[in-house]
C-alpha cells in the first residue's frame, strides 16, 4: 500500500534543514480560516495531526509578513492547563511561508523548551526557509484541504512511513477502516507531482554550528 514517499522525503529534508536551529519541536502548516492546518511535524502526536487556532504572535508574523520571535529567560510561573508549548516554552520562532513580500500561505513554528535566544541570524535563515517552503505548501494545501479530519490525520501518519496496521493502532480504529482511509488519502493526493514536493536541500543547508545551550 502506498505511503506518500514524496511527502515523507519532504518532511525528512525539512527536518535536516532545521538541524541548525536550537529546537525541540517544529510544526509546518498551511492557513485556512484563521487556523493552522498541519502538513508535517517533528514528532508523531495526535495533537499535532489536527488543526488549531493561530496564536497572537503567529497572527502578527503573518500580518507583518516577517518572522516573529519570543525569547524569554524567565520560566512561566503559571503554565497553561495541559502544558501548551506555544504558551509555556521560553523560545519560539514563527516563520511565515510564502514568497517574500507576498501574502503568506503557511507558517513554520519552531520552539525550544529550554532557555534560548533566537538571533538575527536565525531570523534571516527563517526568511530564506519560508521562501523555500512556499512551493511545497502551495502544492499541498489544495489537496490536503479536501481531506476530512480523519483523512488529514492519516496523511500525517503516512508521511512518517507508517503502515495501515500501524495507523490503525495510532488512530485507534480497526484495520479495515485504516486501509479505507489510506486508500482515500492516496487517491486524493495522487495528483500532486513529485517535483512540487521537492525541497532543494542545497538551498536549505543548515549552518555548521550548534545553537543548543
Amino acid at each position: 500500500m502506498g505511503q506518500l514517499p514524496q511527502l515523507q522525503q519532504a518532511r525528512h529534508r525539512l527536518g535536516l534543514a532545521l538541524n541548525g536551529f536550537c529546537n525541540d519541536r517544529w510544526v509546518l502548516g498551511y492557513l485556512r480560516a484563521g487556523w493552522l492546518q498541519p502538513i508535517a511535524a517533528s514528532e508523531v502526536s495526535r495533537r499535532f495531526l489536527q488543526g488549531r487556532p493561530l496564536m497572537p504572535l503567529a497572527r502578527r508574523a503573518l500580518y507583518e509578513k516577517r518572522p516573529m520571535v519570543m525569547n524569554s529567560l524567565i520560566e512561566n510561573p503559571n503554565p497553561s492547563m495541559g502544558y501548551d508549548w506555544e504558551l509555556d516554552w521560553p523560545a519560539l520562532l514563527y516563520a511565515p511561508v510564502g514568497d517574500v513580500g507576498e501574502r503568506p500561505i503557511g507558517l513554520l513554528v519552531i520552539g525550544c523548551r529550554r532557555d534560548h535566544w533566537y538571533t538575527e541570524e536565525d531570523v534571516t535563515y527563517a526568511i530564506s526557509l519560508g521562501s523555500t517552503l512556499a512551493p511545497l505548501v502551495a502544492a499541498l494545501r489544495g489537496p490536503l484541504g479536501r481531506l476530512n479530519e480523519s483523512e488529514g490525520e492519516v496523511a500525517q501518519l503516512l508521511s512518517y512511513g507508517l503502515s495501515a496496521q500501524e495507523i490503525a493502532r495510532a488512530a485507534r480504529i480497526n484495520h479495515r477502516a485504516a486501509r479505507e482511509l489510506v486508500e482515500s488519502v492516496i487517491r486524493k493526493l495522487e495528483g500532486v507531482a513529485a517535483d512540487e514536493l521537492a525541497l532543494p536541500l542545497a538551498e536549505m543547508r543548515p549552518r555548521r554550528r550548534s545553537f543548543r545551550l
